[in-house]
């Protein structure tokens, strides 16, 4: 009888270590880019030269691809702009909105996308963007920008639309937070 019961037991703590283990996410904690946000499992880091209108920029991204997730993709970048580019600086909400609406259409246009969802929020008093668009009538690019100064910074998630508002793209996203990085 006690064997019986010795055995239950680790069965069943072997049942809730990989339970535990599946739930466990990767912290990445990027303090040049001042950001932390929790993926599934370890992503990849990388840089891409960007070019814009006004000159080169430079994108710090971290990637994910998963397999056998409720998300096909998991990123976040940063990128910091020079002041240069803004001729009119921004100081302003409309002229911030007006870098966040760049952004937005950027993506929809390089994306061939449809943008099914803009809606404007605050993130730690910093204006931002949560939008969602729709590519090849299958897809949902659900991404999430916030300006702070002339650092923009993305959150964003791929996925099937039968995946939509998933609970692994919720735990991303509210995983995001800034670093020492507080608005008014």
């Amino acid at each position: 009888m006690r064997k019986n019961i010795f055995i239950a037991l680790t069965i069943l703590c072997n049942i809730y270590a990989s339970i535990a283990q599946e739930n466990e996410w990767v912290k990445v904690k990027d303090t040049i880019a001042a950001y932390i946000v929790e993926y599934p499992s370890a992503p990849e880091k990388g840089a891409d030269d960007v070019p814009t209108e006004k000159g080169v920029v430079k994108m710090n991204t971290y990637t994910l691809q998963t397999e056998g997730d409720e998300n096909l993709i998991y990123m976040t970048s940063f990128t910091e702009y020079p002041a240069s580019f803004f001729e009119n600086g921004l100081d302003t909400t409309d002229e911030q909105q007006k870098v966040l609406d760049g952004s937005v259409n950027g993506a929809v246009t390089n994306t061939k996308g449809k943008l099914v969802s803009d809606r404007k929020i605050s993130f730690n008093g910093y204006q931002g963007r949560d939008i969602k668009i729709e590519v090849s009538g299958l897809y949902i690019i659900h991404m999430r920008t916030i300006l702070v100064g002339y650092k923009l910074y993305l959150a964003q998630v791929i996925y099937e639309k039968i995946n939509e508002d998933n609970e692994n793209a919720k735990r991303f996203f509210n995983s995001l937070d800034l670093i020492n990085v507080k608005g008014n």
